[in-house]
């Protein structure tokens, strides 16, 4: 028999494992808003927002993603400023906040089937999420999209709900639980007050009530602003005010009261040096106290002689029910800081795009800055080329692949040549996340250095507010008019007295008869020209017998010991007394005298608070 050929079996293709689906961390929501808008988008996108406090309660987008598998890709985005840009390229009621998911199906249609977000307000059950962004899926894959003769048109209602919290960074999104449904809806700090955070407005807790959009899901409170009030109607004459520094040159600042009440204050009114700049006082932005005063009918606002430790009038709600929208206690510092940027996060070896193709993580411009033992960072020029340049690479790569892959299958080829462009698929990809990696670390240096920038800026507010403490001080110019030092002091004391009894009051509390102790003098030449001022003003008070700034110094007796029942310290029939010379500082100044039985006062001696033997 003839010998038979032998025959050679080509090997069968190894089957491609089944690709795994990544989440894209997004840095611009603008450019997500338009990877969901596209129309050849063919499969459904959950995505992820995240806070930067949010710790465990934060969803594992990479751990949902391989819950989903091939059902729908992920994305990741920062909440803040990313997640409002999202939402302005999103149509009305699409939006996605806090630390939550949402689902946003496939087809031209998705926007009248997207069902609402989820959102996590403690510790992500992943597998029950996974398992509700899965049945919406599958439900919307079965949802005709309304027509326009079924389409439910966007009505409005007037709707009541508590203010249960704020959902940016920046505080200009508040959620209120509606008392009807228990739905949550969102307050934008734009249909308000633009500029002003939610959280000078509103509180939590506080109910409120507005008009709702059904479409969008946005309650506007408009109509719970309060209608602007008259400075009169608010403070008194001589009143301490918070006010909020809106620009300023070298010759005057323009601070406002509450939004619409503007007032301009001359720099001769913010210090008593004439070589003094308004621009070297105050900072853009920064809260400062001032004087109200009414002269001649007209606000006048002035920062000489004003105290830290004078008692402030609270400053006016502009909401019905809300807080005083300047808090003393307030940080205003933080204003100067710029909002968190989200850092870049390093993903796998690559994240699949709407068609099965690869996507890689998007990076956006920042400082050119290197850390300590790494080469110098690329320039934003330099990274954008580099992965402009990475990424035609790689959609090059994609097509080779797929057309040997198809030659292959025809004549039956090995899949060698395919195996050697997915290593050059695979090296590109690494090239891809070092480029990735190594902008992390350039956001991360440059986020340290807007904190330092902050930190910076918070401390020039400071050594602004020091500077301007010092300077706003009038009483220099009358020291050592008098060689005795008696006559020195009554001259301060009645000058003193002048400026601060107003004119009106003057008849009624005038300065009354005090006697110089042998003590009080010595006492006096030891203190700052500050705490001299303020010892000063206790004695115009004391001696003047005024009665409201008197009672705000709590006069009280001196007695032998600590006890609350022990006697008072006496000098025959003479009572010694004792009152604050400063509040709420270390060591704060008290002022020792004795009340005589013939009548007027002697004052003693100013000491420490702790100090209680006359």
């Amino acid at each position: 028999m003839p010998a038979q050929k032998r025959r050679r079996f080509l090997p069968e293709p190894t089957p491609e494992p089944d690709p795994v689906y990544l989440p894209t961390t997004y840095h611009s929501g603008s450019s997500l808003a338009k990877r969901l808008m596209a129309v050849e988008r063919i499969r459904p996108a959950v995505v992820v927002s995240y806070t930067h406090d949010a710790g465990s309660h934060r969803i594992d987008a990479a751990e949902l993603a391989q819950m989903l598998g091939d059902e729908a890709d992920v994305f990741e985005i920062a909440n803040g400023a990313e997640t409002r840009k999202l939402e302005e390229g999103l149509p009305p009621g699409l939006q996605i906040f806090g630390t939550g998911a949402r689902l946003y199906p496939a087809g031209a249609d998705f926007p009248a089937i997207a069902p609402e977000p989820h959102v996590v307000r403690g510790p992500s059950n992943l597998g029950r999420l996974a398992e509700q962004l899965l049945s919406e899926i599958r439900s919307a894959a079965h949802t005709p999209a309304p027509t326009a003769a079924t389409a439910p048109k966007p009505a409005t209602v007037t709707a009541t709900g508590y203010v249960s919290g704020f959902a940016s960074e920046d505080n200009s999104r508040a959620l209120v639980k509606l008392v009807t449904t228990g739905k949550l809806v969102t307050v934008r700090a734009e249909d308000l007050l633009p500029g002003v955070p939610l959280d000078w407005l509103l509180k939590p807790g506080q109910l409120v009530t507005g008009v709702l959009s059904s479409d969008t899901w946005i309650l506007d409170i408009h109509g719970s602003l309060l209608k602007q009030p008259s400075p009169i109607t608010v403070y008194n004459n001589g009143d301490v005010a918070l006010a909020r520094v809106r620009s300023t040159n070298p010759t005057h600042a323009l601070v406002t009261l509450w939004p619409g009440a503007e007032f301009r204050i001359g720099v001769e009114r913010i210090s008593s040096n004439e070589l003094d700049s308004a621009e070297d006082l105050l900072t853009e932005g920064e809260v400062v106290r001032t004087r109200v005063l009414y002269e001649s009918g007209t606000v006048v606002l002035s920062m000489l002689d004003v105290d830290d430790d004078e008692p402030l009038a609270g400053a006016p709600a502009l909401v019905a029910g809300g807080p005083p929208w300047l808090d003393p206690d307030r940080p205003y510092a933080s204003i100067f800081a710029p909002p968190a940027q989200p850092a870049a996060q390093e993903t796998g070896p690559g994240t699949t795009g709407e068609a099965g193709g690869t996507a890689t993580n998007g990076a956006s411009e920042g400082p050119d800055v290197a850390l300590p033992g790494q080469e110098p960072a690329l320039t934003p020029a330099e990274r954008k080329t580099a992965l402009k340049s990475t990424q035609m690479e790689l959609e090059k790569a994609r097509h080779t692949i797929t057309e040997l892959l198809a030659a292959a299958n025809k004549r039956g080829a090995t899949d060698k040549i395919a195996r050697a462009l997915q290593d050059q698929l695979e090296d590109a990809r690494k090239e891809a996340n070092e480029l990735a990696r190594q902008w992390h670390d350039a956001q991360h240096q440059a986020d340290v250095l807007r904190a330092e920038l902050a930190k910076t800026k918070a401390k020039l507010v400071g050594a602004k507010q020091q500077r301007r403490s010092v300077a706003s001080r009038t009483e220099s110019s009358a020291a050592g008019l008098f060689m005795a030092a008696d006559q020195q002091f009554g001259y301060e004391l009645t000058a003193e007295w002048a400026k601060r009894v107003p004119a009106s009051d003057k008849a009624a509390e005038p300065l009354g008869d005090y006697v110089i102790g042998p003590q009080f003098l010595a006492s006096v030449a030891l203190l700052t020209s500050a705490q001299r001022t303020k010892t000063l003003r206790a004695v115009v008070d004391l001696a003047a017998a005024r009665p409201g700034p008197l009672h705000n110094r709590k006069p009280h007796l001196l007695r032998e010991n600590e006890g609350a029942h022990a006697p008072a310290r006496t000098r025959g029939e003479d009572i010694c007394m004792r009152l604050a010379v400063e509040q709420g500082t270390a060591g704060a100044l008290r002022l020792h005298y004795w009340k005589l039985k013939a009548g007027g006062i002697e004052l003693h001696e100013v000491v420490t608070h702790d100090e209680v033997k006359p």
